[in-house]
C-alpha cells in the first residue's frame, strides 16, 4: 500500500479513561501494540498527535492544539503527507487489517469512504489528499471531521458491504473509557480481560 498512508489517530486526553489509551492494555498488550499490528498493511504508517511514537511506530505532535476530536490529528496528517490516508484511532485496538485493506484499495483512488454504522464511522475511514481544504477550514473555525463531510465529495459504505468484507462493527469500536472493555467482550463474545 504504497501510495496511502496509515495514520494512527493518538491525539486527546484520555480524560474519560484515566490513563493513557495508546498505553492502555487489552487482552495483555497495549491498545497501541493492536493497532500497529492492523496497520502493518502499510508502508509508511505514523502515530499523529505525540511527540513521541509507541508499539514502534514514527510520530508527529498535531500542528493545531486545543481543536477538539480527531480533527486536529486527521487535519495534520493531510498536511503533513498531501497523499490519500487511511485512518483508526489508537483506542480501536478490535480493528481488522482486512477492512483497513478494503478502505485502502479504495483511496488508492484519492477518494473519501466512510464506513456508516448507524453514523459516520470518521476514524476508521480513508481521506483523499483534496480533503485538506476543508480540513483548514473546519479547523480555523472549531469544525470537526463529521462538518467536514458536508463539504467534500464521499464515498458511503453501507452495512450490507462491510459486512460482506467480514466486517461486524469492531474496527471502529472505539475504548475511551475502562467499561467499554467488558462492553466489547459481551458484544463481539470476546476474552480480552484474560480472565481463567
Amino acid at each position: 500500500m504504497r501510495e496511502v498512508i496509515g495514520i494512527v489517530l493518538a491525539g486527546g486526553s484520555s480524560s474519560r479513561m484515566g490513563a493513557d489509551k495508546a498505553r492502555f492494555e487489552v487482552a495483555g498488550r497495549s491498545m497501541a501494540e493492536w493497532v500497529a499490528d492492523a496497520m502493518d498493511i502499510f508502508d509508511t504508517v505514523v502515530m499523529v498527535g505525540r511527540r513521541k511514537g509507541l508499539a514502534g511506530l514514527d510520530a508527529i505532535p498535531d500542528l493545531r492544539s486545543g481543536v477538539g476530536g480527531p480533527l486536529s490529528g486527521l487535519y495534520t496528517a493531510l498536511a503533513a503527507f498531501h497523499r490519500p490516508l487511511v485512518v483508526t484511532a489508537v483506542d480501536q485496538p478490535l480493528v481488522r487489517a482486512d477492512t483497513l485493506t478494503r478502505l485502502a484499495e479504495l483511496a488508492a483512488g484519492d477518494e473519501t469512504v466512510v464506513c456508516v454504522d448507524e453514523k459516520p464511522q470518521v476514524t476508521c475511514a480513508a481521506y483523499a489528499s483534496t480533503c485538506l481544504d476543508e480540513a483548514t477550514r473546519q479547523v480555523r473555525t472549531g469544525g470537526s471531521i463529521q462538518q467536514m463531510l458536508r463539504s467534500v465529495p464521499w464515498t458511503r459504505i453501507e452495512r450490507e458491504v462491510w459486512s460482506s468484507w467480514g466486517e461486524d462493527g469492531r474496527s471502529w469500536y472505539s475504548m475511551d473509557m475502562p467499561g467499554a472493555v467488558i462492553a466489547a467482550e459481551q458484544r463481539f463474545r470476546l476474552d480480552l480481560l484474560g480472565r481463567p
